[in-house]
């Protein structure tokens, strides 16, 4: 079992905590108290490995000693905005500029998602808008609504914990990995020069 950490920031009413409970029950709750910290705690399988996840819900008014805390703590970060919020989304560069410079490096697993799609009358972030920005940062990027699919809230928490596996995995050493190549290509040299024709 592989230890998995996310952490899930975004500005107030953006829906982060409604995205955990939705992810880990499959139900939908709509109001929450906003005033406490919260780590949800599962297992679950992806891709034939089992991750022993925990996902970190952060109070709105939190620090910035605080955030940068659990930043450090976290494998990998869901940035949520909503698209009914403009000013939700305006806060995503700052949140992504203070991951680079807490973790300092700038390949982070990270996604971007937009939350409550459903509310399409009210929309003030277009799904070209989220995307552009998710290329600028390097983040995968979802547009989903938690309050309507489960099943969209599951593949953007699956995506972010591939990428944190993916990341995880040691890189083959390079000079095995040569070693190998050669000793496969002598093979086949050899197999075919002893080919009758």
């Amino acid at each position: 079992m592989v230890p998995v950490k996310l952490l899930i920031l975004g500005a107030q009413n953006t829906g982060k905590t409604a995205l955990c409970v939705r992810f880990m029950t499959k139900r939908f709750i709509g109001e929450y108290d906003h005033k406490k910290e919260v780590t949800y705690r599962c297992n679950r399988t992806v891709d034939q490995e089992t991750a022993d996840l925990e996902i970190l819900d952060l109070p709105c008014k939190s620090s910035v000693a605080s955030i940068e805390s659990s930043i450090r703590w976290a494998d990998g970060f869901l940035l949520l905005y909503s698209i009914t919020q403009r000013s939700s989304f305006l806060e995503i560069p700052q949140l992504k500029t203070l991951i680079d410079k807490t973790k300092q490096s700038l390949v982070f697993p990270t996604v971007l998602v937009a939350n409550k799609a459903d509310l399409e009358i009210g929309r003030k972030v277009t799904t070209e808008e989220g995307q552009r920005l998710a290329k600028d940062l390097g983040c995968g990027f979802r547009e989903l609504s938690v309050a309507e699919a489960v099943l969209s809230v599951e593949a953007a928490v699956f995506q972010l914990i591939r990428l944190v596996l993916d990341q995880q995995r040691p890189l083959p050493d390079r000079r095995s990995y040569m070693l190998t190549v050669r000793h496969a290509l002598t093979r086949k040299l050899t197999r075919s020069k002893t080919m009758q024709w």
